[in-house]
């Protein structure tokens, strides 16, 4: 994988953005987590999206053509995942990181719609089950939570074992580093 990408951790200081590690991104609209995706997949790091977004949609809007994108729907179609299946979608993952010999960047858009499928308490186990798997391959997971979709207990147990970014953080320091690029070209 390319060179660690940094955020600003809660005492103030830089931290890497480290292999092996599932990352909770809180905001509304998961745009930092696309972008962020799409730079640490920008050296051919094998990336892989789950999204409740039809990928047709995420393609063109997102501008990401090379990577699977699989569709959390209950509609049946090619690179669909049923939302409610939720040890074939960590079953998924796990080959996914394998296949890329850990080395690999996940987004899974869609905690929320997993919650109202499963319950809180099975996308728990469900995180928490992935996220062990990838401290062990080395691994990125990115998970962009709204934060008003949650209840503040439901919160607080997701962020309890996942490192946490908040949001203006990272997009200061993403765009810091996309304008920094953009000079480097010229």
């Amino acid at each position: 994988m390319g060179s660690a990408v940094e955020h600003v951790s809660e005492s103030g200081s830089a931290v890497p953005l480290a292999p092996g590690a599932c990352y909770l991104i809180k905001e509304k609209k998961p745009d930092l987590s696309y972008r962020l995706f799409t730079m640490l997949t920008r050296d051919a790091t094998p990336g892989l999206i789950i999204t409740r977004q039809y990928p047709e949609r995420v393609r063109r809007e997102r501008g990401i053509a090379d990577r699977r994108i699989v569709w959390l729907s209950h509609t049946p179609g090619e690179d669909y995942h049923n939302p409610t299946a939720i040890g074939s979608l960590a079953k998924l993952i796990s080959g996914f990181v394998e296949e890329g010999q850990g080395t690999a960047v996940i987004l899974l858009d869609g905690i929320e719609y997993l919650s109202i499928n499963n319950g809180f308490l099975q996308t728990l186990m469900f995180v928490e089950h992935v996220n062990e798997f990838v401290m062990q391959r080395k691994a990125i997971v990115i998970l962009p939570v709204s934060p008003d979709a949650l209840e503040e207990k439901e919160l607080a147990l997701l962020e309890r074992n996942i490192e946490v970014l908040e949001s203006p953080i990272v997009k200061m320091d993403l765009e810091t580093r996309e304008v920094s690029n953009l000079l480097d070209r010229y």
